[in-house]
């Protein structure tokens, strides 16, 4: 495949998940059911211990979902190969092309080495227009650990310990050191007061047979914990704090998928809010316009796991470097514009 055909596969694939998701959105709208709420796993690379993001990880989730592979874990077929000499793609597996936009300075040599940099994620062909100037582009077929043969299936998770799900995430949340509070009938996060308010326990239910009480508590604190994140001292993701207005629902978009992607590491999955739903209209109002800004929140979802991961050190591996994507006023207008 040429470089060009190349390009055209991998543009296809960002407009055919775009459609996917916004329809899906559309569908779900009458009982509040989500893309997200059925889980996004996160990409991750066991060879380089990296995580996928941007475009490249609505790719994967979608590959995910269709193939209905059990992990979201993919490397190139060399990096396979690296892993263990007994290990190798399945003869007849497809792969999944994705693009990652290098720093040309990464190939700059200091005393001999290459400097290592920071990938960047891209979230739309305007980002990519400018990156051109200080970033080389490149494509790579990469397969799920799902298509290799002699790799043990049964690998343990990225949290790699014995603890049940409940226990991994009472230790999460504690690690946090967020302030929370119990009481009342509501769940928010207190952007003034820097505080999330929880209701007891006992008020939740658990969902579908599938979320018990307890994981639906902790699926809801999860979504909090995310916003938590926006304070100038952490994250620095404020703008649009006034619940229901037309930035904040930018804001809830991010929490949406976060929570999404936190619940999904800790094998539970994110309950439906019906006091979610009220800003589903702006969502696809906005989406249909401009599907990037749900890549764009997906990204600022991202940042604040990493610096959850960081904070808690709840992963048993060192993270590797990730581009921190910044938070900007100037995109949430243009969102605020676009609804109207």
């Amino acid at each position: 495949m040429t470089v060009k055909e190349k390009i055209e596969h991998y543009s296809g694939q960002i407009d055919s998940i775009s459609e996917t998701i916004l329809n899906q959105m559309k569908a779900g709208a009458s009982n509040w059911e989500m893309p997200w709420h059925k889980g996004i796993p996160e990409a991750w690379n066991p060879v380089t211990g990296k995580f996928y993001g941007g475009n490249n990880l609505l790719v994967l989730w979608n590959e995910c979902l269709k193939n209905e592979y059990p992990t979201n874990h993919w490397a190139t077929f060399k990096q396979w190969q690296q892993k263990k000499r007994i290990t190798k793609v399945r003869k007849g597996e497809k792969g999944t092309l994705i693009m990652f936009a290098i720093p040309k300075a990464a190939f700059v040599r200091k005393q001999g080495k290459k400097i290592e940099q920071l990938i960047f994620e891209f979230i739309n062909d305007e980002e990519k227009e400018k990156a051109k100037k200080n970033f080389y582009f490149r494509y790579y077929w990469i397969y799920n650990a799902a298509q290799i043969d002699g790799l043990d299936q049964n690998q343990a998770s990225l949290f790699d310990d014995n603890s049940t799900e409940l226990e991994r995430l009472k230790k999460f949340v504690g690690k946090t050191q967020a302030t929370i509070k119990e009481g009342g009938d509501r769940a928010f996060y207190s952007i003034v007061e820097d505080f999330i308010q929880m209701p007891e326990m006992a008020r939740f239910k658990s969902y579908k047979g599938e979320v018990s009480q307890s994981l639906n508590y902790y699926s809801t604190l999860l979504h909090e914990i995310i916003h938590w994140t926006g304070h100038n001292d952490r994250c620095k993701r404020q703008f649009g704090w006034e619940f229901g207005d037309n930035a904040y629902a930018f804001e809830e978009l991010v929490a949406e998928l976060g929570s999404g992607i936190l619940t999904t590491q800790f094998k539970t999955q994110p309950v439906p809010r019906d006091d979610h739903a009220v800003y589903l209209n702006s969502w696809l109002k906005v989406l249909e316009n401009d599907f990037s800004y749900f890549t764009e929140a997906l990204e600022l979802s991202r940042n604040a796991i990493y610096w959850l991961y960081e904070k808690t050190e709840i992963l048993p591996f060192d993270l590797k470097p990730h581009y921190g994507r910044s938070f900007s006023e100037k995109r949430v207008k243009e969102w605020e514009n676009l609804v109207g």
